[in-house]
């Protein structure tokens, strides 16, 4: 299997070393690049890079950061760090960046062996079939979690037999919990707890069935498990749910924090949710820049209108026009549903199954899934009012 692999130049003086340890491993090809900055560059321009070696010494909290995140976001990215010395403050940084391995130069083939052996095991156990969705706010009150309940529920309708499961990271106190009328003996926070040895039967055992397909991870309670649950616990949390569960959505919180930036960076796809309102899509315009400029590219990107009406003011086709997005999928606006499964405890999908919104929410996982082009996501015509919303979308806050 071909493999490719960037190598910041500091680490010259050993190219030999390297090339014999990287061809050994099937890294047919080798970039250069004189910084990391550099090397940032080329692996966002080039795509499809497997391993990263580099120079710690000299790298700022910024760039690691950076790693950080590319490292969370990419499962398939391995990177080893090297040092002048093994200094132990320097080795906890490169820890704390999620850096896998630490060496010492001048590089020993051997020690550079076994370090991407261990890489390439890593990296091969985390590639799994099972997929994620993350579901995303533009702002607040556009319906998230029940979103969320709603989509997972539909996955297990529209794929049998399958597993699925809801993460609540809505934190702390989410609504999870009272949207499914699951009372869970454990939460994430206790998972948190025990992150150094989570595997699949540990996941498994905190979670809650909600029904025979539909597993829900619940969001604790207590206001100090805001600050134990952090990227680290996101990111180990998505990768046993791949192994779990045939899909996976995830309620995110509308802060855009270290953690929610952990389960977006991991998911398949991000459903943006907004509704056909200036103050909804003026946020959601704000979103969908954040997100281009995280580099998550567009397909893995959907907005989907939540509470849509034929007479809304503004039409979707306008919606696209001044977010620069296509519609991925529009749900409509069903309130006296919605709020009697809310009441009840029951997924829309459940309770009032022949219900327009229940077969719009099967369409959506249908299609998130693969298995369908639904219409749902089609534009509708403008209504005119054009022009006044490109003003309003372009004007400057004072």
């Amino acid at each position: 299997m071909s493999r490719h692999a960037v190598v910041v130049s500091e680490s010259e003086g050993t190219d030999q070393t390297l090339e014999q340890a990287l061809q050994r491993f099937g890294y047919t090809r080798v970039i250069r690049a004189a910084t990391l900055v550099d090397a940032l560059v080329v692996m966002d321009e080039q795509g499809g890079v497997d391993l990263i070696v580099i120079p710690i010494d000299d790298v700022d909290d910024m760039q690691l950061a950076t790693l950080d995140r590319l490292n969370r976001r990419d499962r398939h990215l391995g990177i080893v760090a090297t040092g002048a010395r093994a200094d132990p403050d320097l080795m906890l940084r490169a820890m704390r960046a999620g850096i896998q391995e630490f060496l010492v130069r001048p590089l020993v083939l051997s020690d550079l062996t076994v370090a991407i052996e261990r890489i390439n095991r890593r990296t091969v156990s985390t590639v799994t079939s099972g997929q994620v969705f993350a579901v995303f706010g533009a702002k607040g009150g556009v319906g998230t979690s029940t979103v969320a309940v709603n989509l997972a529920h539909a996955l297990t309708r529209a794929f049998v037999p399958g597993r699925v499961a809801v993460v609540d990271l809505a934190v702390p106190g989410g609504d999870v919990r009272l949207l499914l009328d699951v009372r869970p003996a454990y939460d994430l926070g206790d998972l948190a707890r025990k992150i150094d040895r989570v595997d699949a039967d540990l996941l498994q055992s905190v979670m809650a069935p909600a029904t025979d397909d539909l597993w829900v991870l619940a969001a604790p309670e207590r206001p100090e498990a805001d600050e134990e649950l952090d990227a680290n616990v996101a990111t180990a949390v998505l990768q046993q749910l791949r192994r779990a569960f045939d899909y996976s959505v995830i309620d995110c919180e509308h802060r855009l924090n270290d953690r929610t930036l952990a389960a977006l960076d991991g998911a398949d796809r991000i459903v943006l949710l907004t509704e056909l309102k200036v103050p909804a899509l003026r946020a959601a315009q704000r979103t969908l820049a954040i997100f281009r400029r995280l580099g998550y590219p567009n397909e893995k990107l959907g907005v989907v209108v939540n509470r849509y009406q034929s007479g809304d003011v503004i039409s979707p086709a306008e919606a696209a026009d001044v977010l620069k997005a296509d519609i991925y999928f529009r749900l409509p606006n069903d309130y006296r549903t919605c709020s009697q499964a809310s009441t009840d405890g029951v997924p829309v999908g459940a309770g009032f199954p022949d219900s327009k919104l229940a077969a719009a929410y099967l369409q959506l996982a249908q299609k998130l899934g693969g298995t369908s082009e639904s219409a749902g996501s089609g534009r509708a015509a403008t209504n005119g009012s054009r022009r006044s919303l490109r003003t309003i979308f372009s004007r400057k806050r004072s």
